[in-house]
């Protein structure tokens, strides 16, 4: 079990740190918490996870072939 705590000066900050992360995997883990600097999350992923998301990668990163129709 992986764990990742993100921290950032505001919450908008923090929502984009964040937002990075969940396509890999990772989960929140309890609330948002404030501190003194700004707030912070904790992300945890379990090895089974980032397992799934690395099989998934090679079907997303497939380029679609185009085809023009000659009428």
């Amino acid at each position: 079990m992986e764990y990742n705590i993100i921290i950032a000066a505001d919450l908008e900050g923090l929502a984009l740190e964040v937002a990075a992360f969940l396509p890999q995997g990772w989960r929140l883990k309890g609330a948002i918490v404030e501190h003194m600097d700004g707030y912070a999350q904790q992300l945890i992923r379990f090895p089974k996870d980032s397992i799934k998301v690395q099989q998934q990668q090679p079907a997303a990163n497939q380029r679609q072939r185009r085809t023009k129709w000659i009428e």
